[in-house]
């Protein structure tokens, strides 16, 4: 009798190691979100799409400052950007953490209330693969600042009032200072 429960105790064993191997399966597989979309769908349905390269990380690389190469969808941005893997003090689940010197597509939201870029484990955000550029819509562009773009033309029309103020006060010194020097003679 004492032979027929052993398998009990091996399954009785195996439960709890099934239980901890789960446990320590990669963030993802436990994180609340559903499957993204394929790459070249969120490509041409995401709010904001963007190529860029972390420069600088923070908050425990979930707090990333990218340098923009190209926007793919979505509003202007500058030549260098914030995009926050996370939110808040306490991590999730769903948090993403950024590598420095990594040149990434970025799929993020646009917070609602604070303007901030928003991204997580359940968007397409992903490491730059060199097989991307064949999703790279035609409509990309350059960020706002882009030294390669033309330099702004200077706008003579501007600077007609300050002229004309400048000058109306240097005639008013003049005649006031020659009035005086009529008066010491």
């Amino acid at each position: 009798m004492p032979n027929s429960l052993r398998p009990s105790r091996r399954l009785a064993l195996l439960i709890p190691a099934a239980f901890v191997a789960l446990l320590a399966a990669p963030g993802a597989v436990l994180a609340d979100c559903m499957m993204p979309p394929p790459i070249e769908e969120a490509v041409q349905t995401n709010d904001v799409v963007l190529v860029g390269t972390v420069v600088a990380v923070q908050d425990q690389g979930r707090r990333a400052t990218v340098q923009v190469d190209e926007i793919w969808r979505g509003p202007d941005l500058p030549e260098t950007t914030v995009v926050l893997g996370g939110q808040g003090d306490a991590f999730t689940s769903v948090d993403r953490t950024y590598e420095v010197g990594m040149k990434y597509v970025f799929f993020p939201s646009v917070d609602p209330d604070t303007r901030a870029l928003v991204d997580n484990l359940c968007t397409n955000t992903a490491e730059w693969q060199d097989d991307y550029e064949k999703i790279r819509p035609t409509e990309a562009r350059s960020p706002i600042g882009d030294p390669s773009a033309e330099p702004a033309s200077f706008d003579v029309a501007s600077i007609v009032p300050i002229g004309a103020l400048v000058l109306a006060v240097a005639g008013v010194l003049l005649v006031v200072g020659l009035v005086a020097r009529g008066r010491e003679a």
